[in-house]
C-alpha cells in the first residue's frame, strides 16, 4: 500500500492511485475508461478492451487528507464525476472490494500512449525522465507538477519525482507540440 494522504486524525490512511491499459509496447494506448457512474449505489467502474472490470465506491465522506495540492487541485470529488467513457486517474484507498475513490483526476476521452522501460537519465532541472524502451529506443517525456507518479512512498506530482538509473518504469504520456508530457509513472 502506499501511503498518499494522512488524514487530520491519528490513524493512518493509504491511497494509491490508478490509471491502467492493455497491451504492450511503446505505442500501446491507455484503453481503460469510466463505463458506469450509478449515483444511486455510489461505484465508479472502470472497464478495460478485454472486458475486465474495477470497481470503485466513491468515499463522498471521506476524511480530511493532506494530500499534494496540486495534484488535489486538478481533481474533483469521486461522488461528483459523472463522465462516462472518460479515462480518468482514480485515488483511492482500499484493496478489492474495500477500495474506496477519493478523489478522479479526469484526463477526458483521449487516448494516452503507454511506454514502459528503465530509467537511463533525469534531468532534475527541466523535469525531464530519459527511459530505454522495451524495444531498445531512446525516450524522453517531460514531467510537471500535474504529472501523478505512484511511488514507494506515495503519490507525488512530477515536480518532486526523483528516479534512479535502473528504475523500471512505466509512463502513460500524451503528445503535445512535438514532446512527450507524462501525465502517470508508476514503476514497473
Amino acid at each position: 500500500m502506499l501511503p498518499v494522504f494522512s488524514p487530520a486524525s491519528q490513524s493512518q490512511h493509504f491511497v494509491r492511485s490508478l490509471l491502467c491499459s492493455t497491451g504492450a509496447g511503446s505505442d500501446s494506448r491507455d484503453d481503460r475508461r469510466a463505463t458506469k457512474i450509478d449515483s444511486a449505489a455510489h461505484t465508479i467502474t472502470l472497464t478495460s478492451s478485454d472486458g475486465s472490470q474495477t470497481t470503485f465506491k466513491d468515499e463522498k465522506n471521506h476524511p480530511s487528507y493532506d494530500f499534494d495540492k496540486t495534484l488535489r487541485s486538478d481533481t474533483m470529488d469521486s461522488a461528483a464525476f459523472s463522465k462516462q467513457g472518460d479515462r480518468i486517474i482514480v485515488y483511492y484507498s482500499g484493496d478489492g472490494l474495500q477500495s474506496r475513490a477519493v478523489v478522479v483526476k479526469d484526463l477526458g476521452p483521449n487516448l494516452l500512449k503507454m511506454s514502459t522501460g528503465v530509467v537511463t537519465g533525469w534531468d532534475r532541472h527541466h523535469h525531464v525522465i530519459t527511459i530505454k524502451a522495451t524495444d531498445g529506443t531512446k525516450q524522453e517525456f517531460q514531467l510537471d507538477n500535474k504529472t501523478a507518479v505512484d511511488t514507494p512512498m506515495g503519490v507525488v506530482n512530477g515536480d518532486r519525482f526523483d528516479p534512479q538509473n535502473g528504475d523500471r518504469m512505466l509512463i502513460k504520456h500524451m503528445n503535445k507540440s512535438g514532446s512527450n508530457d507524462a501525465v502517470f509513472l508508476s514503476e514497473s
